[in-house]
């Protein structure tokens, strides 16, 4: 049986080999889905949020619903689903791998130095959960 964990760590690992494809066939939606908590970032990104974040005191956005069982929230904690457009937050600094996502039905490799990147865990960072 394939659990949370197993899709998680499968996730991760792509991303740290610098593959990635979260579109629905080929196609971009627009809704977000590629928004995830896990996304491989430099410590300059890391640091340019840092300030971001306390500067506009951003606060963290929750995508799921409180339950009685504990959850894993795999949204982007700067991703406000509640809007049509403009869903990013911190649209201005967001990480390189935001910039660069192209919705392709083929898994590509991330167009940059992936030695530089280490795939952080946005709300552990940015929020201390």
């Amino acid at each position: 049986m394939i659990t949370k964990m197993d899709n998680l760590k499968s996730a991760i690992d792509k991303m740290n080999s610098g593959v990635y494809d979260f579109t629905d066939n080929g196609k971009c939606t627009q809704c977000g889905a590629c928004c995830s908590n896990y996304l491989p970032m430099t410590q300059k990104e890391i640091a340019t949020i840092h300030r971001f974040v306390e500067k506009h005191d951003i606060k963290e956005f929750k995508h799921l619903f409180p339950v009685s069982n504990d959850t894993f929230d795999m949204t982007c904690p700067f991703m406000d689903d509640s809007k049509q457009k403009e869903k990013c937050r911190i649209y201005s600094v967001r990480p390189e791998i935001c910039k660069q996502f192209i919705c392709s039905k083929e898994k590509k490799p991330f167009n940059g130095h992936w030695q530089q990147y280490s795939v952080v865990d946005m709300r552990k960072e940015f929020y201390g959960k």
